[in-house]
């Protein structure tokens, strides 16, 4: 019969000896306690972890991946530094580098297996969302962003008030701190966002100052800077809407791919600084 639980944690039964600390996924849809859970492995996004040696076929309780707080989670034998994303890795494990992120290291480890940690997980560690360029994050009025996972889909969000940022003196010009600083909106990468299959834009508030044709693209480079053309960059456009106003929303054509650095641009001339502006934009990306 089904059920819901509202608490943290939850029983199954245990599919194989189970060490404490360890991630772990269903194996099996029925068992005496619930359905049966093992070790998860490198490519697997965990159920939650175990917290106490559990002997195979004895009930086991999991603390889930969406309870609130941080988790202890095992480490394999490769350091992990904290505020780094943490991965999966095999037999439940968590490591340095993967293709799963499961969360943010709160503290760093030595180097040895078996090597407990705190994890802020993934779906509350805004940390391991995209970091921007200090020509945005010194001069915007806020920048804020977030990745949350469900399942396999990524949501990525970029919350951007371009207030005291300027958009130089050319069409397809790079917007960002008045000359300084390089000004994209952070990476993009496969295991943080997933690969984007659909984004967009929505203006939250009216740009004034500043061109109020804000256009998106994404580069190789993380060198633009305000002033300068994306076009002197490898770039792709993935938007563009004309002026914004308030309360317009616009889909993305394009896509940003794995490693490529976000950028907002002018798409007139007004070589002037923005004294209003919000721009909400979000990506939603699949999990390898």
């Amino acid at each position: 019969m089904s059920q819901y639980i509202e608490g943290p944690r939850k029983t199954f039964t245990a599919g194989t000896a189970l060490e404490a600390f360890r991630r772990v996924k269903i194996t099996a849809v029925t068992g005496d306690y619930g359905p049966t859970v093992g070790y998860a492995g490198v490519s697997d996004v965990g159920i939650g972890v175990t917290e106490e040696y559990t002997a195979s076929g004895a009930p086991v309780t999991i603390r889930l991946s969406n309870a609130p707080g941080t988790k202890k989670m095992m480490a394999t034998a490769a350091a992990i530094t904290g505020g780094n994303a943490v991965y999966a890795a095999a037999n439940g494990y968590v490591a340095s580098t993967g293709t799963v992120v499961e969360g943010t290291a709160l503290e760093t480890t030595a180097g040895d297996s078996g090597d407990l940690l705190e994890v802020m997980p993934l779906m509350f560690a805004g940390n391991v969302a995209n970091t921007a360029g200090v020509g945005i994050t010194g001069t915007a009025d806020s920048y804020v962003t977030s990745v949350e996972r469900v399942g396999t889909i990524i949501k990525t969000t970029i919350l951007i008030e371009i207030d005291g940022l300027n958009s130089g003196g050319t069409a397809a010009d790079i917007i960002g701190a008045d000359g300084a600083g390089v000004a994209h909106l952070g990476q993009i990468t496969a295991a943080v966002n997933g690969t984007i299959f659909a984004g967009k834009i929505t203006c939250l508030e009216t740009p004034t100052g500043g061109d109020p044709d804000v256009d998106l693209y994404s580069a190789t480079e993380a060198t633009g800077v305000e002033d300068v053309g994306i076009g002197t960059l490898t770039a792709t456009q993935h938007i563009n809407h004309g002026d914004w106003a308030g309360g317009e929303q616009g889909n993305l054509t394009s896509f940003p791919a794995a490693n490529k650095y976000l950028y907002l641009v002018a798409g007139d001339a007004t070589d002037a600084t923005y004294s209003a502006g919000i721009l909400l934009i979000e990506l939603w990306g699949k999990a390898a």
